[in-house]
């Protein structure tokens, strides 16, 4: 196995998949994982460009490379028709690998039995306030009865589950405890997503960004222990009453970069490096389509070395002062390349 690290110390150990560009919500944040497109599509408007095979492939080289976390994402995954033939192939060729999904839960009660035979691990369900008109006003949808279904079926077919909430100001910014205690009475972790400035979430970014920093000094009040998750060195607060909150603050935030271990592979077959890159990515369709297996594979290997070259956090502290910088702004920190 030949394990790829980046310029910067980072081990590649993670791939996000985004299997379609298709959703049946329409969350007022959408980052849609980074893809250029911009937004979620309707449904039936934009047929998958790569095949359960194609996965294969892609999950064959990522296992020879270090790769042993996949998540699948979209869109809404669940609306893909061969979803379970793709979890399915993923586990075949990375069989020692965690797979996971993110999904918005509103087909889950219907796939939950089926993923959890393919082969996935674990699941994090959208759920982003337990208010109905709340959750509409968020997603676009009145789904919040279903997504609660989708939850319970998770549980009962042995799926291991997170909850997923975007905190939202002006709209479930004064939820989260009650989110927190109703994970906790679920038996599952809430993990806290802070707004990023892309795609559908830089339309109303000053207005609706909510620093979960005010959660993190409302949870250590209430006396939780803090330990911290090796990727993008998430925090972990787990309260007394048993609950587990989980902080995903990419935003400005050097430390959630210094912990990357990940690259991600569009719905259009482009692996690109980090979920702000706006260059060219790396076009895996015609390096795979129409080749025998083996060489299919050793292109994708080389797909990957080639992506991993372009990883670079994208905020970085500056030596020179207590501020940090995005490189999105004309001042970067360099930093020396691993030797």
């Amino acid at each position: 196995m030949q394990k790829l690290i980046d310029a910067y110390g980072r081990p590649l150990e993670n791939l996000r998949i985004a299997v379609t560009r298709e959703c049946n919500y329409n969350c007022i944040f959408c980052h849609l994982e980074g893809d250029p497109i911009g937004k979620p599509q309707k449904i039936g408007t934009m047929p998958p460009e790569l095949t359960p095979y194609d996965y294969s492939i892609v999950a064959e080289a990522a296992t020879k490379i270090g790769i042993n976390e996949f998540k699948i994402t979209g869109g809404e995954p669940l609306v893909r028709n061969d979803i379970i033939d793709i979890i399915s192939n993923i586990r075949k060729y990375s069989e020692n690998s965690d797979i996971s999904m993110t999904t918005n839960g509103y087909l889950l009660y219907t796939y939950a039995k089926k993923l959890k035979d393919s082969g996935l691990n674990r699941v994090n369900i959208s759920i982003h306030s337990l208010n109905r008109e709340t959750y509409y006003k968020i997603t676009g949808v009145d789904g919040l009865e279903k997504a609660l279904k989708g939850l319970d079926a998770a549980l009962e077919n042995g799926l291991k589950t997170k909850i997923n909430a975007s905190i939202v100001k002006g709209l479930n910014d004064r939820e989260v405890m009650d989110l927190v205690e109703f994970s906790a009475k679920k038996g599952v972790t809430l993990q806290l997503i802070e707004l990023q400035p892309i795609n559908s979430g830089s339309k109303q970014f000053n207005n609706l960004h909510y620093p979960l920093s005010l959660i993190e000094e409302i949870l250590i009040k209430k006396g939780a222990k803090i330990i911290l998750r090796k990727l993008h060195n998430r925090p972990i607060y787990e309260l007394p009453n048993g609950a587990i909150i989980e902080m995903v603050k990419s935003y400005n935030n050097p430390l959630f970069c210094a912990g990357c271990m990940r690259v991600r592979l569009l719905a259009n077959g482009t692996l690109i490096p980090c979920i702000n890159w706006r260059k060219p990515g790396v076009n895996l369709l015609p390096k795979i389509r129409n080749k025998p297996r083996d060489i299919a594979i050793k292109n994708t290997i080389e797909a990957f070395k080639e992506v991993n070259m372009l990883r670079k956090p994208y905020t970085l502290y500056r030596l020179d002062t207590t501020q940090y910088a995005s490189n999105s702004r004309e001042i970067r920190l360099k930093i020396p390349k691993k030797l």
